[in-house]
């Protein structure tokens, strides 16, 4: 957990797209099928972004 500041940092980073896309979506579509969608996409990227660091870290001893 050494790199916990890293792993918030991409938390807030991609709360900003979840709720401005969430709003778009709701605007657009005023239901709630593709805001979730949206949602799992989002945390499917961060979940490979959060592993790429964690093993770019881990390769450079940090």
């Amino acid at each position: 957990m050494e790199k916990w500041g890293w792993r918030l940092g991409m938390l807030i980073l991609a709360g900003v797209p979840s709720i401005v896309g969430s709003g778009i979506l709701w605007d657009i579509f005023e239901k709630w099928t593709p805001i979730i969608v949206w949602e799992v996409v989002l945390l499917f990227l961060l979940s490979l972004l959060l592993l790429k660091g964690d093993r770019a870290g881990s390769r450079h001893g940090v």
